[in-house]
């Protein structure tokens, strides 16, 4: 048996710089890191990154060890699906992902393979739709480097499912270069969500716009608790009677954080 059989691989995929991290079976985590170029004319926003990980994975990737995989919020559209008994099985709340991602984006939708979360009776859901293209070049590349893909998630769920436990009421939010994500919980559902690219690179305005997206979606989510988990981006305070508390990205922090 290859002692590499019990090595843990995450493979981080975003716009600016792709990530591999490696927990041996035993001794010192690792890191590999790889700058992501920009795309050529005519080129997928995704295809670089995507190159830079095949790349990693070739130079660094350990004969069966175990993959893991997050994709970027920035490759992720999101859709909240509502609670409703007639929309329950899986078929049904596809077409529902569907329908509301076509309406954002168009025909861009017919690009994408779709993610539905795990049903909750009562509850709202989360769709996440991927480029097909991308998803099919990074399992060709785990399966080319003879490694064993555990899981392939997109960083949103990947960020609420390691703080589940933590957060029943008030906001999440994922702050990364150039991108915001923002969901609100209530009693740990799901009552508003917002993925797109932030209007500023500057902290200060950024917390301004983060401020106006919370006062408007106050209706949705009357908490007062704010949760960030920011890579790379030094976010200051809200004003006024938050609570905010820091975390550092579950996928991609300091690994000695």
């Amino acid at each position: 048996m290859l002692l590499s059989w019990l090595d843990r691989l995450t493979l981080f995929v975003h716009p600016h710089r792709v990530l591999l991290d490696r927990q041996p079976w035993r001794g010192t985590a690792s890191r590999q890191q790889a700058d992501v170029d920009l795309p050529a004319a005519g080129e997928s926003d995704w295809q670089p990154a995507l190159t830079a990980a095949g790349a990693l994975l070739k130079a660094h990737g350990r004969r069966g060890a175990a993959l893991r995989i997050v994709i970027a919020d920035h490759f992720v559209r999101y859709a909240l699906l509502p609670w409703s008994e007639d929309i329950i099985g899986n078929k049904a709340r596809l077409a529902l992902a569907l329908a509301l991602l076509k309406n954002s984006m168009g025909d861009r939708v017919k690009a994408l393979e779709i993610a539905l979360d795990r049903p909750a009776f009562g509850k709202n859901g989360i769709a996440a739709g991927v480029d097909r293209q991308l998803l099919a070049g990074l399992r060709a590349s785990a399966q080319e480097h003879r490694l064993r893909l555990d899981s392939l998630q997109v960083r949103l769920i990947a960020e609420l499912a390691a703080r589940h436990k933590q957060m029943e009421d008030g906001w999440f939010a994922c702050i990364d270069r150039e991108w915001l994500t923002l969901v609100g919980l209530r009693r740990g559902e799901i009552g508003c969500l917002h993925n797109h690219r932030a209007s500023t690179g500057d902290a200060a305005l950024l917390v301004v716009e983060l401020a106006g997206l919370l006062a408007a979606e106050r209706a949705a989510v009357e908490g007062r608790n704010l949760f960030i988990s920011s890579r790379d981006v030094a976010i200051p305070s809200l004003v006024g009677d938050w609570e905010t508390t820091r975390w550092p990205a579950s996928v991609g922090a300091d690994l000695h954080a």
